[in-house]
């Protein structure tokens, strides 16, 4: 700037209201004069804080001019500031000399510390304006060239952001990271424009986005155009002074860009405007074609711009032009600028590959210094890390995923915007970003509130604009249904036509939460509080809507409320667009017969979709016998039968090399856990369940159930820390202990370990004997040791309720229904059906390696994008059908085409809980339902799903038939080392359902709870394969993982690798036919 201010002194640099236009030469003598007072009059050392504060005009420009020319850093201050808050700002800081304009004096000296030195840009001499002599010895002379040169470690500029405490933070911005900045965005920003951009400075001139604007602009030769305040937040005002002025690129927050092309960008002319920088907040989709679907808009290019001031402004780039596919709900983050790196990493700071998710963090030329005092009890946002460029990163705190294929940074929401939601861990931002994604909603944000029977509700606040009508919240409800987790759907809504703003723009997230009804700040409301809301309204419809319901309309939704985790259920309102699936409609049918007596297939359920039109089905079913009676106490005695399911893997254990087959590891990666607390948990949790007491011993010749008064189940405790890798070492260690078989007539079937990895974390193994515990009970286990492990450390009671039934009630239960009609009913449905379904092996199946299938086994895995996920979960619930559904009925046409057969029978676990009183029990309920399907090559993709869907259900409805009973009943040929009937599996598992009831997590540090519900669950699992082949898929929020699991003593790895590619392309193909 100096060297061009030589060439070119006469060349436009600024121009505000007051002065018009100011030459290039004119702002570097001003400058000048500020760095020459500042160096020789206040002799400032080279990086020491030096605070300006002037009008929005040419001595803003000039003031941080100065100051980085004098070799000091620049600490923006602005007149629309508090007191309070300057006060705090120059205390924090050690600030001893300011730049200030004499209208400000007073006010400096009432609330800044005693003794700082006021220097009046104004009275420094060359001014024509100013009437007063120049001060101080600087004063007469007209400075030409800057006093010092800044070295490229100095500190710059110390701007303060918000502090999760409330106390602002100040971050040291250095030379060198500026000087990067300006160079990494003069190919996206200026050399495009000549070189000459006509640029507005429309950013507080307390934020670094207008550091960014002045150094980018001017440095490349650009003039400044300083808007007033009142002009840049009126959003009509702003595109009337883009107009008058020519001006060719602005720099904007997200939300203010959406008012912009709410008052006419992109529909009224704007000749000379080509760039339009954005970012600060999450760009919505809706926002971008609204604005280049405008006629005006055709030669603009949006660039949003991510990074947080700790990285000096800006990080990352996403240019979209009118050409950009706009197929995301909110505008990507994009890619690195030059000389930063961005990558996504888990919570031990390790990368993460492309496609998960996780926190994202930066390092490289862009880093600042750091905090000038680094928040205590803080978690370290810079961290040192070998390898990255500079040595350091930044943990940004937000979360992210690199997109597999195109390397595209993607936002995900703040990682401390996450909450707990019924035992989900649901992002604030991923709902927000789901929520705009609706074509009449301009803004949003959730707020989390405490809900009325406990837990938290989330409050989904949207905008829709001063012209729009009014938006129904139950159209909310089912969009945001089929694009998100149940429990991450807003319970509650409020409809606004604006939501409110801070001053720099972003969203005020207390006066929305306190609107909510979080309660968090008592402060009065604005204008905009009594604006247009149709909340009151749909709180009116919802009741009398509740008024007009019949006691069968009004329980069933309480018990969809309960199960599904949403508040009020509208009668119309749709089972799977509120997340239900084929589990749910297990408990839903469980809810029913334990309240009216009535146990009705359920297939009713998943046919009857809402509340209005599974009443009218159940109508006819009332009164009739069925099977809801209390399950009866087993006869006292020294042993007991065996369920039906229990007693054929009993049978399977026998074989040779069977029993650690059956292993069920779980490892949980979480804080150090106190040892005699844990142990005291599990005493309790083994004395509450008799399958944890439980050995199997052969009495008179049959397997029989012998339950133990008390055991200790074994802990034991391993130190790896002094480990080269803990975590690899733990690994191996949860490897042995899952393959060393238990005894099966010695009580207890399970046992605990805690892997000490240092520092403070732990993982808590639990393995256990599949014959005692299925995957539900992983889940009552987890939350029964969190609450005996909290009592434990409190010496309280941990007030588990009374089980209202043992598992060897149930046991004699089950042997005792009668189960030959519905035997053979399904029989007749299955008549015909191959023995088993042959795949094209890779490898001879030897009969001789085991008596059983072989039990070794190999695992391939996929995660599908996010983007996949959602559209499949908008399919289903446009289908009314499952997620689950769906990805059988692909899996059926890809077992159609390796196979060849036309007809597909395959496998699917099923709970195996028919009565409500045994959901809260530990023990192996679970079954497997053989699901036949007729695909032909020529089958429609509407009728392949049909058949899945009436396959599944009609699988459903005889879940009651034992698979042995079912086999015996069709006469099958048995071969050894293959499953009959159904040696090909699907699992269909949602991690969330599995945590839903868990507890909420508490604070970090807090040490009060075994943290099974917070901890990351570890995949442990050993490589084992019980079938030939095995399709898992995962559920979690926001994606899905597949995963084959396969006998690799007959399929080739590259054979499954060649499958699931298949599988894969399948799901995103029929992903990208949803409707969005």
């Amino acid at each position: 700037m100096q060297r061009r201010a030589q060439a070119e002194p006469d060349a436009p640099a600024v121009h505000c209201p007051v002065e018009g236009t100011v030459s290039l030469g004119e702002v570097t003598a001003r400058a000048n004069r500020i760095a020459h007072a500042l160096h020789v009059d206040c002799t400032v050392a080279p990086g020491e804080p030096v605070a300006v504060l002037c009008d929005r005009s040419v001595w803003t420009v000039a003031g941080a001019l100065g100051v980085l020319n004098a070799g000091a850093c620049h600490l923006p201050l602005s007149p629309q500031l508090p007191d309070e808050r300057i006060a705090l700002l120059l205390a924090d800081s050690g600030c001893r000399v300011a730049v200030v304009q004499e209208r400000w004096h007073a006010r400096l000296r009432a609330c800044g510390p005693a003794g700082l030195v006021l220097v009046d840009p104004e009275r420094l001499g060359g001014d024509p304006r100013a009437g007063d002599p120049p001060a101080g010895a600087a004063g007469g002379r007209v400075a030409t060239a800057p006093p010092a040169r800044p070295r490229p470690g100095d500190a710059a500029a110390l701007l303060y952001t918000s502090g999760s405490t409330g106390r602002p933070k100040g971050v040291v911005i250095e030379h060198r990271s500026l000087t990067n900045l300006v160079v990494a965005l003069q190919p996206l920003l200026y050399e495009p424009l000549g070189g000459r951009a006509r640029e507005a400075l429309s950013a507080p001139v307390v934020f670094d986005a207008a550091l960014q604007q002045t150094l980018s602009c001017l440095a490349n030769g650009g003039t400044l155009f300083v808007l007033d305040d009142e002009t840049r937040r009126d959003p009509r005002a702003f595109l009337t002074y883009l107009e008058r002025h020519a001006v060719e690129t602005v720099n904007v927050i997200a939300s203010f860009l959406t008012a912009l092309v709410d008052a006419g960008l992109g529909t009224h002319p704007l000749p000379a405007l080509r760039h339009v920088v954005t970012g600060g907040e999450a760009v919505p989709a809706t926002t971008i074609r609204r604005l280049f679907a405008g006629p005006a808009a055709q030669r603009l290019t949006v660039f949003s711009m991510y990074g947080p001031t700790e990285t000096c402004v800006e990080a990352t780039c996403f240019a979209v032009d009118r050409d950009t596919p706009v197929d995301w709900p909110h505008v990507p983050l994009g890619t690195p600028l030059p000389n930063v790196g961005v990558d996504v990493r888990d919570e031990r700071l390790r990368p993460l590959p492309a496609g998960e998710l996780g926190e994202i963090c930066i390092s490289g030329a862009g880093l600042a210094r750091g905090y000038l005092h680094e928040p205590p009890g803080a978690r370290p946002a810079f961290v040192a890390v070998p390898g990255v460029p500079g040595g350091r990163l930044y943990r940004t705190g937000d979360r992210g995923r690199v997109r597999p294929d195109d390397g595209v940074l993607e936002f995900a929401g703040r990682a401390d915007g996450q909450v707990k939601v019924r035992g989900h861990r649901v992002e604030l931002g991923e709902v927000e970003h789901a929520l705009v994604a609706h074509p009449r909603v301009r803004e949003a944000g959730v707020v989390a509130v405490a809900a009325p029977v406990g837990g938290t509700d989330l409050v989904g606040c949207v905008a829709t604009g001063a012209s729009a009508g009014p938006l129904d919240p139950g159209e909310l409800r089912v969009f945001a249904a089929t694009r998100l987790p149940p429990a991450a759907v807003p319970a509650r809504w409020l409809v606004v036509r604006e939501l409110p703003h801070l001053d720099n723009g972003k969203l005020d997230r207390r006066a929305l939460a306190g609107l909510a009804g979080g309660g968090v700040e008592d402060r009065p409301r604005s204008a905009w509080s009594n604006r247009h809301s149709s909340a009151s309204a749909g709180a009116a419809g919802a009741a009398g809507a509740a008024d007009s319901r019949g006691p069968l309309e009004a329980g069933l939704a309480e018990i969809w409320s309960e199960l599904l985790g949403v508040g009020a259920v509208g009668r119309d309102d749709d089972f799977y667009a509120l997340g239900g699936h084929s589990l749910t409609a297990m408990q839903v049918v469980n809810r029913i017969g334990a309240r009216w007596g009535v146990a009705p297939p359920v297939r009713v359920v998943l046919e009857h979709p809402t509340i209005a039109a599974l009443a009218k089905a159940l109508e006819p079913l009332l009164g009739k016998e069925a099977g809801a009676a209390p399950i009866p106490r087993a006869p006292a005695g020294g042993h007991h039968p065996l369920a039906r399911g229990q007693e054929r893997l009993w049978a399977v254990q026998q074989l040779d090399g069977a029993g650690a087959a059956y292993n069920v590891p779980v490892a949980m990666e979480q804080e150090l856990p106190d040892r005699a607390a844990l142990a005291s948990a599990l005493t309790v949790v083994a004395a509450r369940h008799d399958s944890l007491r439980t050995a199997f011993r052969v009495v008179a010749g049959e397997p029989r159930q012998v339950v133990a008064d008390a055991v200790e189940i074994p802990l034991a405790w391993l130190d790896l820390s002094a480990e080269a890798d803990p975590e690899g070492a733990a690994r191996a260690a949860v490897l042995r202990e899952s393959e060393r078989a238990f005894a099966l007539d010695a009580a207890p079937l399970a046992r605990a370990a805690v892997l000490d990895l240092g520092g403070g974390r732990a993982w808590v193994v639990l393995v256990l004997n599949h014959l005692v515990c299925d995957g539900w009970s992983i889940g009552i286990l987890s939350r029964e040791l969190n609450a005996a492990y909290r009592a434990a450390l409190d010496a309280t009671d941990p007030g588990l309720p009374p089980l209202p039934v043992r598992y060897v009630d149930y046991a004699a239960w089950d042997r005792a229904r009668d189960v030959t009609a519905a035997t053979a009913a399904r029989a007749a449905a299955l008549r015909g059906v191959a023995p088993w379904l042959e795949l094209p092996a890779d490898f001879a199946r030897d009969p001789d390696a085991a008596d059983a299938a072989g039990f070794g086994g190999a695992t391939v895995s996929r995660v599908l994008d996010g983007s996949v996920a959602g559209g499949l979960r908008r399919t289903a619930a446009a289908r009314r059908t499952t997620l689950a559904s769906l990805l059988l009925a692909l899996f059926a046409w890809l077992l159609q085409r390796v196979s060849r057969s036309e007809d597909v029978c395959l496998g699917m676990g099923v709970a195996g809980r028919p009565h409500r009183d045994l959901e809260g029990v530990v023990g192996y309920f679970v079954d497997v339902v053989p699901v036949r399907l007729r695909v032909t090559p020529e089958l429609e993709l509407d009728e392949l799903l049909d058949a899945a869907d009436d396959a599944l259900r009609s699988a459903l409805d005889a879940q009651d038939v034992p698979l042995d009973a079912l086999v015996r009943a069709l006469g099958l040929e048995r071969r050894r080392g293959v499953t009959p009937l159904v040696n090909v599996m699907f699992a269909f598992q949602s991690f969330a359902d599995l945590e839903r009831d868990r507890p909420a997590a508490e604070p970090a540090g807090a040490g009060r709870g075994l943290a099974l519900a917070q901890s990351r669950l570890v995949d442990v699992a050993p490589p084992t394969s019980k079938f030939d082949l095995t399709l898992y898929v995962y559920e979690a929020t926001g994606e899905l993982r597949l995963a084959f699991e396969y006998d690799d003593g007959l399929f080739a790895p590259a054979t499954v690798e060649r499958w699931l590619a298949t599988l894969a392309q399948l799901a995103g193909e029929l992903a990208a036919e949803a409707v969005t």
